[in-house]
């Protein structure tokens, strides 16, 4: 079976990132600062979401997985995108892995201006409940531009028409969207 020069691409891409080493991400640091997410490391971890959605990594409740055959979930694409921006930099995680809840809540300074790079919480539009998170790209012509990892069956037949790490767009005022928020690191 021949790859073509996209699926070669990809799978370079995917075999660099998993040997990237990780940053150390816990708590055990005995003196730090918390501070508001650099530009310089938010427009990397965009950067790193591009590369997901490029790969066509497919959709994993409880992913957190470099490798495209393992699969990734909304929170984890965060994580994971955030921890490769932070190598060889001063900064780290404050956490080792989140749900999107507990990144809104403990991790993330809430902003009215998001920069790309920066982190859309989600949930139903009936509810104030956060349940889902995305990186965020631009507002456009009344649209926000985000990249997540999800998994929708939109027309309820069995099949996903979302399935995986995509770009996607809601409009502004999407009831699903509630809230944009800058990630917090240890400096």
């Amino acid at each position: 079976m021949r790859m073509s020069r996209s699926g070669i691409i990809s799978f370079w891409i995917i075999a660099l990132l998993s040997m990237l080493p990780f940053v150390s991400c816990s708590n055990s640091i005995a003196d730090f600062t918390e501070i508001d997410c650099p530009d310089a490391i938010c427009g990397r971890a965009f950067e790193f979401a591009l590369l997901y959605k490029e790969t066509g990594m497919q959709y994993e409740l409880g992913g957190q997985s470099p490798l495209r055959s393992a699969g990734i979930d909304c929170s984890g694409l965060v994580v994971m995108c955030y921890k490769y921006a932070l190598v060889d930099t001063k900064y780290n995680l404050l956490f080792d892995d989140a749900s999107a809840k507990a990144i809104y809540m403990n991790y993330s300074t809430p902003t009215r201006f998001p920069r790309r790079g920066d982190l859309i919480f989600m949930g139903e539009a009936d509810t104030a409940s956060v349940t889902h998170i995305a990186i965020f790209d631009k507002i456009e012509n009344e649209k926000v531009y985000f990249i997540d990892s999800t998994q929708k069956d939109d027309n309820n037949d069995g099949v996903y028409e979302i399935n995986g790490v995509t770009a996607r767009n809601y409009e502004k005022n999407d009831g699903r969207i509630k809230a944009y928020g800058k990630m917090r690191l240890a400096y």
